[in-house]
């Protein structure tokens, strides 16, 4: 580029020139530090961790066994994957341990509640067809009641 003049009716100012070099100075001087690199994570230690405590949450409310029982197996899977890399590596891995744990807990909870659901349902299956048989035929509110009526009656534990 061109080199800066200054313009001719304007005098020197020694005092403005240091002032601007000390700041320059001063500023090159005090560079930031580069950032530190990023020690290596736990990735899916964390993911176990997170989702095997979300799936054993939803294992125990019965609506949701369903969803403990698949989040449970990836949390099982990632906690081991996890537990497997820190192992390799040497690195410490408290989150993937206890992932895997709620994994499996969340397995276990989803399997027994499915399986009581299961048995549930095969005990009952001729009340929820009589039941099924009722609804179809009911024409009325009172026979539509009369219909959970007998089904409420019907159902075995």
């Amino acid at each position: 580029m061109f080199p800066k003049t200054r313009p001719a009716s304007r005098p020197a100012h020694p005092e403005r020139n240091a002032a601007m070099t000390t700041a320059q100075s001063s500023q090159s001087a005090h560079l930031p530090a580069p950032p530190t690199p990023a020690r290596p994570g736990n990735g899916p230690g964390v993911a176990a961790l997170v989702l095997g405590v979300a799936s054993l949450v939803a294992a125990v409310s019965f609506t949701l066994f369903p969803l403990g029982l698949l989040g449970g197996l990836v949390a099982a899977v990632l906690g081991g994957i996890a537990v497997t890399r820190a192992r390799t590596s040497g690195a410490a891995s408290p989150r993937a341990i206890a992932g895997l744990v709620c994994g499996v807990m969340a397995l276990a909870v989803g399997a027994a509640f499915a399986v009581h659901f299961g048995i549930f349902v095969a005990r009952n299956t001729s009340v929820f067809t009589t039941f099924d048989g009722c609804i179809a035929k009911a024409g009325n509110r009172s026979a539509i009641v009369s219909c959970i009526t007998h089904l409420a009656n019907g159902i075995r534990p």
